[in-house]
């Protein structure tokens, strides 16, 4: 289920682990190789072939459009490009076994990414290039969405998407097509919006002839027993769980409730047990499911697109061989013409305005307005040139405007792509701002300014320069567009190819064709009609709204109506143009010189790893010209180490508030350089500020001059008004984080492991005690003592990157850190043998979820130890997700990950669990349960499925860089981490190609004997009052040895008045924000609660307990001398072959 506002993509709600790697030669997949040209020939008479597809001037890949004899539309994507030579080699191991084991991959850190590896001793392709693998991908989407759900089964669409995955007729085996799919190395995902359900995976391209069988059985006879629904209804209702707190989709649902009646989008898309099971017969509801199923879910009414390294003959042959057998009928989509935009709301939509209560701590002011269907403009695009007009953030903006009285930080402007802003009938385009407190008490002003800048538009004359300049930077951004994954780009073209003619498939969204006055005069004059939605969401309440009396449906929301005041009504009439609000100038960023430096200095070799340009006492800089991926492109990263963040919460704080009062600084400076295509990222990590620099090279450093004239002259700039106003923004990004319990969990998890670090909820209590003095020193000694960590990778020289660094450095004239003390070592706390447990509640009363993760500390990290944890975690992910998730429900978010922290490995396993449903206890002692049959599942695997599953994990690791930025980031975490093992994959590999199942028994089993040093760290959700405990299901034997004592007693009672010390009623009636922030400072208090386990140590004192431990000492890593002596002896084979 996706419904997510301001995402740059359409279907980009769940997290996947992208993995951008690059090209290599063309490979045949084994199943491939038996189908003839005669065969090929007589599967083509099915096929009609549309138009291909216009592409950019550097795009190398093959496109095919088709239509197949059942109706599905398919978009093939062939890259024949060869790959440049990695410096690695690779063998393919001779097992190339097909059967389905239930081990998968895992994500691990997020500088690694999963793969499978091969033997050494290997067959015909040991002259393949390492480095050079690369994942297939394919994506499939169905024109069937919660729009056309029967109101009665409110969440079907989307149940039926969990359904789907649940056994064919030729694979009845529940969830065996994921189980697949991550044994092959791979990830599948779906995702239902209003008029579609997208379903797309990523696998080994040796595999995908396989897994286009397992997922077109689904297609074709899905099973969907009764016996499977109560399990999937309840991962429905805890994914329902998981968003409710979600501000945004709880804003959309308040939306569809004011749909005219009879209009689809008035739905409950995300469905949960009450929709799906109350008052619902489950014979019927599975009648239904199938019915729905056979109706909508017919081939004539499918999108796929297919992208590999194969000949594109060779993947037409896949397609038409997997799809064509997917039966159709005469079904089609939903006409939703019939509905007319104008009216797919009630009046009261645009007639009252709505005071929403935030689940967050934040103030918006929403403009709403109902379009029709804009995709009808896509050639002349005129609501994403006024989505730019309207959001942009340079000189005589709006949001200029706003900012330089301090009445707002942020402004978001345009149509969201999801399927309920963006769809057949209407188009939401929503002006967003993000109010300060300042900003809430002259919402007068503010509306009136927004009202002038929405007229602007109509009476400032002809357009064309402005749109005509965008219209050059789009083209540029076309012509220059960075290669993506194929897991992203099927899912976004599958789309394109409903929307879009064959031939704009490419350009559909990219590109401005054509400048239409018709068609932009007539989304203006919508703009200029005094009928929008306004709504304020603030949990101040402004005059005239005494309470939140009303409450959505589904999630819950509180809110309040009046009738439109007429004083803002006068305000829209007699609306008056403001001399500060203009269109945007010229954009002095825009890049003219795309020579790329690499092909004009005559292609010489370049390592593979960056280079050290300069190494003194205050930076070091690391530099590798780009000889991949010619692009006129450039990424830097700056890294400014003080000594002043780590001495004090208050200084932790400060350093936040100095990141944000920079980056306001130059926000209206830089704006353009974002319009012309090049971006920045400033932000506070462990100590200090880190600099991202990436775009078009030729301006790149004319942003990083900037930023640092902002870092030494922002502290004159600083007033009384401007620190309030940023210690309350602060505020509320603290708050709207610590309320969030996987926020939480992993803050309290880190602040145990890390010696030096401060509990976020101790950096909030210290920032209304910080002055305007204090702030003033801070910022002006911040710049003063430094070391910079620094890389510039990609279209630059090293006399150019030089520049870039001395220009810095001579802006900042800092200085050598004087005394470095223990503030800026990075060193981990050494877990006692046994087991530590930290728990406390979630600080949002209303938030039923309980996050458990439980990490084993291993100690210091090596490439061997890395290597076999990415191994097990691969290994471990299928079962743990079968087990904790589907059998035993206990949430919807189940997961194991490789963690590293300052060279010190471990791993963990996190359970999302709600805790009306199981008890935290419950959950922890499963997650033993599980844990402790690890070994059960290593050594009853056969020998083959570990071989197949190992070689995953190489080809995983084998896969390419698609694009410079993951290069960059690679390379980027060496550096900042002090590692500097650049070719920490090949590392990895050569550890992998000879590790032996029974080396990871032996490994776990060492780390599970007597040196086991476990954190269980578990933050515990409220259940509503009332509700009782649930019964957990029943615990084998294996539970009373692992699990706690029920202490459900001490989650309740004084523990509970402990944390609330203002009550919910008193909260309610305060209403100055000052007085406010002092009722949540005493009820944000992290209370760490004892509780009796067995044999366990309860940390109830972070400080307490780390002083009363040993540290590890400071670690980089390194191979052994075993891993060197095979990496060279591998590589000496190497050169023998050529």
């Amino acid at each position: 289920m996706l419904w997510q506002r301001y995402s740059a993509q359409l279907f980009r709600r769940f997290e996947f682990h992208v993995r951008t790697k690059r090209r290599s030669p063309i490979t045949q997949l084994a199943g491939v190789r038996a189908i003839t040209y005669s065969s090929l020939c007589k599967m083509t008479d099915q096929v009609k072939y549309l138009d291909t597809p216009d592409k950019s001037e550097t795009d190398k890949k093959l496109y095919k459009t088709l239509l197949l004899g059942n109706g599905l539309h398919a978009l093939i994507v062939s890259d024949p490009t060869p790959m440049p030579h990695d410096g690695f080699t690779t063998s393919e191991s001779s097992s190339n076994k097909s059967s389905v084991s239930t081990s998968g991959s895992t994500t691990s850190r997020s500088d690694s990414s999963s793969s499978t590896s091969t033997n050494s001793e290997s067959s015909e392709e040991t002259d393949s290039e390492e480095g050079d693998e690369k994942l297939a991908a394919c994506a499939l989407l169905i024109d069937y969405g919660s729009f056309a759900e029967p109101t009665k089964y409110q969440g079907l669409a989307h149940f039926l998407e969990h359904m789907i995955f649940m056994g064919s007729e030729k694979y009845p085996k529940e969830n065996i097509f994921d189980a697949h799919i991550k044994k092959c190395g791979g990830f599948t995902n779906a995702n239902t919006d209003c008029e579609e359900t997208l379903f797309y995976f990523e696998v080994a391209e040796k595999h995908l002839d396989s897994s286009l069988d397992y997922f077109t059985a689904l297609m074709k006879a899905p099973l969907m027993k009764q016996e499977a629904m109560q399990r999937e209804r309840s991962a429905v209702d805890s994914e329902f769980q998981q968003i409710l707190q979600d501000d945004e989709t709880r804003r959309d649902q308040l939306l569809a409730s004011l749909a005219t009646k009879g209009f689809p989008h008035g739905t409950f898309a995300w469905g949960n047990m009450k929709s799906l099971k109350e008052n619902v017969d489950d014979a019927e509801l599975h009648k239904i499911l199938h019915e729905i199923r056979k109706e909508h879910y017919g081939a004539n009414r499918m999108y796929v697109c297919l992208q590999a390294r194969m000949p594109i003959d060779e993947l037409e042959a896949l397609v038409v061989s997997h799809f064509s057998g997917i039966p159709h009928n005469d079904v089609k989509a939903p006409d939703l013409s019939s509905f007319n935009y104008k009216d797919a709301f009630k009046a009261e939509f645009h007639e009252q305005v709505f005071f929403v209560k935030p689940v967050e701590n934040e103030t918006k002011l929403e403009l709403t307005w109902v379009l029709p269907n804009v995709r009808q403009y896509y050639r002349s695009k005129p609501d994403q040139f006024l989505s730019y007009l309207l959001g942009y953030e340079g000189r005589g903006s709006l949001c200029s405007y706003l900012r330089r009285r301090l009445w707002a930080l942020q402004l978001i402007a345009g149509i969201d792509e999801n399927g309920f802003d963006m769809n057949s009938m209407y188009a939401l385009f929503n002006i967003c701002i993000y109010l300060t407190d300042e900003g809430f008490k002259n919402l007068d002003e503010v509306l009136a300014a927004t009202f002038a800048y929405v007229k602007l538009f109509s009476n400032c004359g002809s357009m064309k320069e402005v749109y005509e300049e965008q219209q050059r930077i789009e083209e540029t951004g076309f012509r220059f567009n960075a290669q993506r994954p194929a897991f992203d780009n099927v899912q976004e073209l599958v789309l394109n190819s409903k929307y879009f003619p064959p031939k704009d498939i490419l350009t559909g969204k990219e590109l401005y064709y054509e400048y239409n006055e018709e068609h932009l005069k007539e989304l203006i004059s919508h703009l200029n009609e005094m009928k929008f939605n306004l709504m304020v969401t603030s949990r101040r309440k402004y005059e005239g709204v005494s309470a939140f009396d009303k409450t959505e449906e589904w999630f819950g929301t509180e809110y309040a109506t009046i009738p439109m005041p007429e004083k803002w009504r006068k305000l829209w009439e007699d609306s008056k143009p403001l001399p500060e609000l203009f269109l945007p100038e010229p954009n002095k960023f825009v890049t003219e010189d795309f020579t790329l430096h690499w092909h004009s200095m005559g292609k010489p070799e370049v390592p593979e790893s960056p280079k050290l340009l300069i190494k003194t006492d205050t930076c070091e800089l690391w530099f590798r010209q780009d000889d991949k991926f010619d692009l006129p492109e450039a990424h830097m990263a700056f890294y400014f180490i003080s000594p002043l963040q780590r001495q004090s919460a208050k200084n932790d704080a400060m350093c936040s508030l100095y990141e944000e009062m920079v980056r306001f600084h130059v926000c209206e400076e830089l704006y353009p350089a974002i319009s012309a295509g090049l971006s920045y990222t400033i932000s506070t990590i462990e100590k200090g500020l880190l600099l991202k620099v990436c775009g078009y090279n030729e301006k790149l450093h004319l942003i990083v001059e900037a930023i640092a004239e902002g870092m030494l002259h922002v502290a004159e700039t600083l007033d009384e008004n401007m620190l309030s106003a940023f210690v309350k923004n602060q505020r509320k990004t603290f708050f709207n984080t610590l309320i969030k319990p996987k926020a939480l969990n992993r803050d309290v998890r880190l602040c145990v492991l890390e010696r030096v670090r401060w509990l976020m909820i101790d950096k909030y209590k210290c920032l209304n005690g910080i002055t305007l003095e204090e702030m003033r020193e801070f910022a002006q000694e911040f710049p003063k003592q430094l070391y910079i960590q620094s890389l510039i990778q990609g279209n630059y020289t090293e006399e150019s990157a030089h520049n870039v660094m001395n220009s810095l450095l001579s802006r900042l004239n800092c200085k050598q850190i004087r005394d470095r003390g223990h503030y800026l070592d990075d060193v981990t706390v050494k877990l006692p043998v046994g087991t530590s447990i930290i728990r406390c509640h979630a600080l949002n009363e209303q938030d039923t979820n309980t996050v458990i993760t439980n990490f084993y500390q291993i100690g210091p990290n090596t490439v061997r130890v890395e290597s076999i944890l990415d191994l097990l975690m691969m290994f471990v992910d299928e079962p743990l997700f079968d087990q904790l998730r589907t059998k035993e429900q206990l949430g919807y978010h189940v997961g194991a990950t490789v963690r590293v922290n300052y060279g010190i490995a471990g791993y963990s396993i996190m359970v999302n669990s709600q805790e009306t449903k199981t008890t935290s206890s419950h959950v922890e002692g499963r997650i033993e349960v599980f844990r402790a049959k690890m070994l059960q599942i290593l050594r009853h695997l056969p020998e083959d499925e570990y071989e197949h599953t190992r070689d995953s994990l190489i080809k995983l690791k084998l896969v390419a860089d698609m694009a410079l930025s993951t290069e960059m980031n690679r390379n980027w975490d060496e550096i900042i981490n002090e590692h500097y093992l650049f070719d920490r994959r090949r590392r990895q590999i050569e550890v992998l190609r000879t590790l032996q199942k029974n080396e990871i028994i032996d490994f776990v089993m060492g780390i599970d004997g007597n040196n086991m040093r476990k954190l269980s760290v578990q933050v515990i959700g409220h259940r509503p009052e009332g509700v009782p405990e649930p019964l957990c299901g029943t615990h084998d034997e294996d539970t009373a040895n692992n699990a706690s004592k029920s202490d459900d007693e001490s989650e309740s009672g004084n523990d509970d008045d402990e944390e609330e010390e203002v009550s919910s009623e008193e909260e309610k009636e305060v209403a100055d924000e000052d007085d406010l922030f002092y009722a949540l400072e005493n009820k944000l208090n992290v209370v760490f609660l004892p509780v009796s386990f067995n044999d366990a140590f309860i940390i109830t004192d972070i400080c307490k307990f780390k002083d009363d431990q040993h540290v590890f000492p400071k670690q980089k890593t390194q191979p052994t001398k075993e891993e060197d002596e095979l990496i060279s002896a591998h590589i000496a084979s190497i050169i023998r072959q050529v």
